[in-house]
């Protein structure tokens, strides 16, 4: 398993907040919900890139290498609002399948030696 697929239990945590709002986004998009809570997710969104945006970014490679939708590209998308219900449910997809390949990281198994290995590798840099 490549290290870069191996997730600290911090990473894992933050992984699921971004899969919680995304699917939170998405869902309130397709019932038209309030804005309030629509917003709410992005404003967690936008924390989350600031303060793990090494974490984005090495999941952004390992998505790109994968051909699945990026969580980091996602959210910066999320910026641009739609126009349309084509481009609504364009996000929404783009949303659901950044949050399955984040389920699919969080489903790899925890390889202890490895998560020591990447741990040291990160202090290194």
């Amino acid at each position: 398993m490549p290290l870069r697929m191996v997730f600290t239990a911090t990473d894992r945590e933050r992984m699921a907040v971004v899969i919680n709002n995304l699917c939170f986004y998405a869902s309130q998009m397709v019932i038209q919900g309030s804005p309030e809570i629509s917003q709410r997710a992005l404003l967690n969104l936008g924390k989350v890139k600031n303060e793990q945006e090494a974490l984005l970014k090495r999941l952004d490679a390992v998505a790109r290498e994968q051909s699945d939708e990026s969580p980091l590209r996602v959210i910066e998308d999320l910026a641009r609002l739609p126009n349309d219900v084509v481009q609504m449910m364009t996000l929404v997809r783009r949303c659901l399948l950044a949050s399955a390949f984040l389920g699919h990281c969080l489903a790899q198994p925890i390889h202890p030696a490895s998560a020591e290995a990447l741990s040291l590798e990160k202090r290194l840099h």
